[in-house]
């Protein structure tokens, strides 16, 4: 088998709950190195849901960001431990941490303390509102950052023309997907990509520091609604620029079928929405695309009117020879027997030696020369934690010793 890309990488990882994780995971299917450096007291470490067998259990979540990875059990409150974490560091490549701003300092597991120790290292902080700012010291979550940066504010049902009263316009819509989260480690695993191409080519293979901020990775995530704000301040208002992805109009949609599912419709493109009203029989709707007002509200109800005139099974098979861009909505675990999902084998079962067969979910990335399986099952909490400190050196006595000082 080939050598994955990040082969020869070795990574640090601090990181908790998902957004870090699921950086370094994304680090750890391209055949990087990463020891999850884990404190041993940390109450979340083993999320639910649970693979659980009789008493046995283990953390679901954990068995998909914590695959291709090794555990060390560090307190690295005390002095020894970050002894080990130094020499640790001095073997790495990157630190990927997520701790709110200044922690590190009072740890000495900062970017300066470990930039003296190995000058090649590329340290990455995630946070919520990044290293500066009013914010940088609040607490926050997902729904915080796609609250602020006007996700949210998006979130909500079309609005209707004509509709008067505002009591009946829902508000936003907790969404069920953590944008940020997901979004902040995705970034996070380009930042640090980038820095590793960038370090290659500077002649002294300097490290840097890379400040990842959450709220900022999903307030990028809309340039067409930024587009819309900032074309406000050069079109002099002669110009009404509207959100054709919001859901305000019939080409762009969710309309339910005679069984009450769901078919979503994208046919922004006229070509398409031709074969969609072809689809519908309703080729007196064809000039309507543009529809504004009274006129546009009149199409979204022949629209919908029509998509309740047959099931879901029976407009797919209606509009699978034309290009009206119309799928299902489905379940994710409808989802996971979808022909398409299946025949991309983004689902596969891995030997477990307490469960059996147990489901994962690998990378989107594929590769022609260097495929990216799953190599090595999520380990338990501090797992490798004597196979590493033996391979810095420690003895058996030294290992029982730091285990008996609450180091380990």
């Amino acid at each position: 088998m080939s050598l994955l890309p990040l082969n020869n990488i070795k990574v640090l990882d601090l990181s908790r709950m998902l957004p870090g994780p699921y950086c370094s995971m994304i680090l750890a299917d391209l055949g990087a190195e990463i020891i999850h450096v884990n404190d041993p007291r940390f109450a979340y470490a083993n999320p639910p849901p649970f693979f659980q067998k009789g008493r046995y259990r283990e953390s679901a979540f954990n068995s998909i960001l914590m695959r291709n990875k090794k555990s060390i059990s560090l307190n690295l409150k005390k002095e020894k431990a970050r002894e080990i974490f130094y020499k640790l560091v001095k073997q790495s490549d990157i630190v990927l941490e997520t701790f709110r701003p200044k922690v590190t300092n009072k740890l000495k597991i900062d970017y300066n303390t470990l930039s003296n120790i190995n000058n090649s290292i590329i340290y990455c902080s995630l946070t919520g509102y990044g290293q500066n700012g009013p914010y940088e010291q609040v607490a926050g979550h997902d729904m915080n950052y796609v609250g602020i940066c006007g996700m949210v504010d998006l979130n909500r049902p079309r609005e209707i023309f004509g509709l008067k009263d505002q009591d009946q316009v829902q508000g936003p819509i907790v969404p069920c997907i953590q944008s940020a989260d997901i979004g902040g480690g995705l970034v996070a695993a380009i930042g640090i990509l980038g820095a590793i191409v960038e370090r290659s080519t500077n002649p002294e293979n300097k490290g840097q520091y890379i400040d990842i901020s959450m709220l900022d990775t999903v307030f990028s995530f809309m340039p067409m609604t930024a587009a819309l704000h900032f074309s406000k301040y050069i079109n002099d208002g002669m110009v009404k620029n509207e959100n054709i992805l919001h859901g305000n109009c019939p080409y762009y949609s969710i309309y339910k079928t005679k069984d009450n599912k769901y078919v979503t419709v994208g046919a922004i493109e006229v070509k398409f929405w031709r074969d969609l009203c072809t689809g519908l029989g309703r080729e007196d709707l064809k000039l309507k695309q543009m529809a504004q007002g009274e006129e546009r509200e009149e199409v979204f109800h022949e629209v919908q009117k029509e998509f309740k005139t047959k099931t879901q099974n029976e407009w797919l098979e209606t509009f699978k020879d034309l290009d009206a861009c119309v799928m299902p909505v489905k379940s994710f675990a409808q989802a996971c027997d979808d022909p398409q999902i299946k025949a991309r084998e983004m689902v596969v079962e891995l030997d477990h030696p307490k469960f059996g067969k147990i489901p994962n979910i690998v990378s989107p990335i594929k590769y022609s020369r260097t495929p990216l399986p799953i190599r090595s099952l999520a380990p338990k909490v501090g797992l490798h934690t004597k196979e590493i400190l033996k391979s810095l050196g420690y003895s058996t006595e030294d290992i029982k010793g730091f285990t008996k000082q609450g180091i380990i």
